[in-house]
């Protein structure tokens, strides 16, 4: 179980951490967190979440939950995102601080992850 550190977990802080990185950042190796996610409009489900950074500012992102497992790879620019979703192109948006949501270019797929669920247990 991850340690409270006034209201936030120290996984979340590694994760922004790990995704604050930019184009020419050193590489940061792995971090690893726990948070939800949601497949195609799912209802979020408990993840573990792995984010590789590469020195170029690439984010190798691995989410599971269940039988699930889903990939993005690319980089951010602010709160945009693009890269592959399970290896198709897709762009994504940062809605807030530990919320992301992303789509394959096709409209085919969608998938989110957020740190914490609202009362209405959804991202």
């Amino acid at each position: 179980m991850a340690r409270t550190v006034r209201g936030v977990t120290a996984g979340l802080i590694a994760a922004v951490a790990s995704l604050a990185g930019t184009a020419g950042s050193s590489a940061q190796g792995l971090v690893n967190w726990s948070g939800f996610c949601a497949l195609d409009a799912a209802q979020p489900k408990p993840c573990s979440v792995s984010d590789t950074v590469a020195t170029d500012g690439q984010h190798d992102l691995r989410f599971s939950f269940g039988s699930i497992a889903v990939s993005f790879f690319g980089r951010n620019a602010g709160a945009w995102w693009s890269g592959e979703l399970n290896g198709r192109p897709a762009m994504g948006y940062e809605r807030n601080r530990g919320h992301t949501v992303l789509s394959a270019t096709d409209l085919k797929t969608t998938f989110e992850w957020c740190d914490k669920l609202s009362a209405d247990r959804t991202c």
